[in-house]
């Protein structure tokens, strides 16, 4: 039986995203801003209905929103969300946006200073509010029958996502981290010379040491490559988000929340595969220690979450057969990759209505003919037959696709953080933001905390160079039995 997942958003980056994820699910299945539901459709889109027998119970829907909502006496779904930051402005406007997210469950700073860009400052305001986040964790998990997971949405580079967010992986890996997965959905910084947070590379390689230590499964955004892939799929620019009035960052943000949002298709419209989370992660994690994952999306011509961005490219025309092939292009890949790229696991979505199983198939054949796995992967790529909402369309041949793939394109994402942490530790540089009294002692003691972080991303990259070789397993079969 699937169970119920917790979202967890830290940080403005963190509810943006957030945000725009709420909407997608909401428009998935037919709840409107407020939390009230539309009609459940029997054969057609709502609002071609008149007519018809409508669905309007959760007993008798075929899908389950309420994995992901909560449903009131009142008939209320309510997001099952909690919503961290230390600035009120982005919450504000999420509630503002979707007022059917529980106010009980938003946990603002008093003085909404924020945390300065500082994973320090962040962190430490976690540690002094915990018991109130657990508090808040706590009463949302009690609303759950079958908690299942908890998925934690920030950025990695700036304070409160990264900071609070790394709290908040100890905190959950401690009190439910052996009855539940802990996944995440990482941001990473965009390249350092564009970047107005200049100790980025400190705030990321500490939260890296969390997401090692403390996650079960991490999926990587990278800003640049956000950025390419939305130009490629919309022909989108930065001048074009200026001179529309368009945030910078929204195309993005919709990018990241159709992925999340898609993963969990096959759970929340069931079918008679992947029906609950930890079969989807399970299928692309072989070990604790390869979790890194990269999504990359196939073109689409129609969306509900990117009706207001404007495309002037047409991909309605897409097979099964061409849109498996799309996802292997590197411009649809939301981190960057190497050309010596290596597959461990992958698990491909085509989410449609009377999908071709044969163009599937031969999409699927075709792909593991050009890509180089592991030697001792099995080489199999499995599928997801998602579905599409009967809300956003039934009728329509419009084909949408998604990829999950645990590869060695981390390495490469990895070793750029290393070297622009490198280049400021190696001259101590801005430590002072991360001291109280700056002595000498205590930048020592800083330093110290900040090279065993480095160690534990360098273990992470050392295993995934030695996942390249025949012996790997056997590697940690012989470890396991010695120990």
């Amino acid at each position: 039986m699937p169970g119920e997942t917790i979202t967890l958003q830290a940080g403005q980056c963190g509810n943006q995203v957030g945000l725009e994820y709420w909407k997608q699910l909401s428009t998935e299945h037919g709840i409107l801003a407020d939390g009230t539901q539309l009609p459940y459709p029997q054969d057609e889109p709502y609002p071609q209905f008149e007519g018809q027998t409508t669905k309007n119970t959760i007993n008798d829907r075929e899908d389950r929103p309420e994995l992901f909502f909560t449903l009131s006496d009142t008939g209320k779904y309510t997001p099952r969300s909690i919503l961290v930051d230390l600035e009120p402005s982005v919450i504000n406007k999420a509630t503002n946006s979707l007022p059917m997210f529980n106010p009980r469950n938003i946990h603002l700073s008093e003085t909404g200073s924020g945390a300065a860009n500082n994973w320090q400052k962040g962190y430490s305001y976690g540690l002094e509010y915990q018991e109130e986040l657990i508090n808040l964790i706590d009463r949302e998990c009690d609303k759950c029958e079958n908690l299942s997971n908890f998925q934690l949405i920030h950025s990695v580079a700036g304070g409160t996502g990264s900071g609070v967010g790394s709290l908040l992986l100890e905190l959950l890996s401690d009190r439910y981290g052996s009855k539940t997965l802990i996944t995440t959905s990482s941001i990473f910084p965009s390249n350092e010379k564009t970047s107005d947070v200049v100790v980025q590379p400190y705030n990321t390689v500490l939260t890296l040491k969390r997401l090692i230590e403390f996650s079960d499964s991490s999926i990587i955004f990278d800003n640049d490559c956000l950025n390419t892939v939305e130009s490629s799929l919309f022909g989108i620019s930065q001048s074009f988000n200026y001179a529309n009035n368009v945030s910078g960052y929204e195309g993005a943000n919709k990018l990241i929340s159709y992925v999340i949002s898609s993963i969990s298709n096959p759970i929340r419209f069931p079918s008679y595969m992947f029906t609950s989370i930890e079969s989807i992660y399970s299928s692309l994690i072989p070990t604790p220690e390869l979790k890194f994952l990269t999504a990359s999306v196939a073109p689409f011509g129609e969306l509900s979450n990117f009706s207001k961005i404007p495309s002037k490219y047409s991909f309605s025309n897409l097979n099964e057969y061409e849109l498996i092939l799309e996802l292997l292009n590197d411009k649809y890949k939301m981190n960057r990759t190497v050309n010596e790229t290596s597959y461990i696991s992958m698990l491909t979505y085509v989410m449609g209505n009377k999908l071709n199983q044969l163009d599937i198939n031969k999409g699927i054949l075709k792909s593991q003919k050009r890509l180089d796995f592991v030697p001792w992967s099995s080489s199999t790529i499995s599928v997801v037959s998602g579905k599409k909402s009967p809300f956003v369309s039934n009728k329509s041949k419009q084909l949408n696709g998604l990829c999950l793939s645990n590869n060695t394109s981390i390495i490469s994402v990895l070793s750029k953080i290393l070297k622009q942490y490198d280049l400021l530790a190696k001259r101590e540089a801005y430590i002072n933001y991360y001291t109280e009294t700056n002595d000498s002692e205590e930048r020592s003691k800083v330093m110290d905390m900040f090279n065993e972080c480095k160690e534990s991303v360098i273990s992470v990259i050392e295993e995934y160079k030695n996942c390249r070789t025949i012996k790997y397993l056997e590697d940690d079969i012989l470890e396991d039995e010695m120990m």
